[in-house]
Parts: structure tokens; C-alpha cells; sequence
């Protein structure tokens, strides 16, 4: 019987050795064709501040790794109970009818504008984020509705 544990716990280590030796992709760094690490920007969306007194608010971004063509989809997220769960706890969930394709220009550069109707910005307080998504880059923002000046 102690044979067996030994045999049993020898092939976990040995097993455990191979896995740990074999190649992991996600962790491979980008290289260029000289070998030096490629290092990106990261992206940047922003917006002015959304007050009650806005109809609507526009969202820029700059996309530095992706192509200029490229397709991105921004879609709004607010804090939801789960219409599969309703006695669950409420979770950041995407808002229907808000999923917008926006195309990514020559300067990587591109926005959206969403309605506060539309993100259900109705009440000082209130808070989404929209997140942007893509093949070759992604970003997000989070937008909170403030009193009017």
C-alpha cells in the first residue's frame, strides 16, 4: 500500500514538472523582428463631466493598438439584479439597446455619443460604464451624473 502512494505521488511531481516546463502562451511578450520587446500605449477614453442639465454626453477614445479601420463596440454597463436571479445581488450588466459600432480613424482616434434616456443617466448619483471592445485593443470609462453648476 506504501508503494502505491509513493508511485502515486511520484508521477504528481514528475507531472507536475512537465506542465510547469511546457510552453505558456499567455504569458509570451511581443517581440519585433530584432527581438527587442515591442512596448504599446495603453488606451484612453475620456469625457467631459455629465450634469443634469446635459441631454447627452460624448465619449472620445484613442486607441493606440488598434488599425486604423478597425470596428470597435462600446456598450454601457449599469449596476443590475439579474433578470435570471431576481433574489440575487445586483451586478455590472449591459443596458439593452445600448451596444453602438464605431470605427477606429487614421488617428486611432474615435467617440461615441450616447443620450442620458439612452444610458439611463436619469438622477444626480447615478452611475454606468461604458466599455469598448475590439480584436486589437480595448478600453473603459465609468460616467457619474452631477448636479448642474
Amino acid at each position: 500500500m506504501k508503494t502505491k502512494i509513493i508511485i502515486s505521488l511520484s508521477l504528481i511531481v514528475v507531472t507536475a514538472l512537465l506542465m510547469s516546463c511546457t510552453e505558456q502562451p499567455y504569458f509570451d511578450i511581443p517581440y519585433d523582428e530584432n527581438g527587442n520587446v515591442i512596448i504599446s500605449e495603453i488606451s484612453e477614453v475620456t469625457a467631459d463631466e455629465v450634469t443634469i442639465a446635459d441631454d447627452s454626453f460624448t465619449i472620445n477614445c484613442y486607441f493606440p493598438n488598434a488599425k486604423p479601420g478597425d470596428t470597435m463596440v462600446s456598450t454601457v454597463l449599469m449596476q443590475q439584479v439579474p433578470s435570471w436571479d431576481p433574489g440575487g445581488a445586483e451586478q455590472l450588466l449591459p443596458v439593452s439597446g445600448t451596444e453602438k459600432s464605431i470605427t477606429v480613424g487614421e488617428d486611432h482616434k474615435t467617440s461615441v455619443t450616447y443620450s442620458r434616456q439612452e444610458a439611463k443617466l436619469l438622477e444626480v448619483g447615478d452611475a454606468v460604464t461604458i466599455v469598448f471592445s475590439g480584436k486589437t485593443d480595448s478600453g473603459i470609462i465609468e460616467i457619474v451624473l452631477k448636479e448642474a453648476n
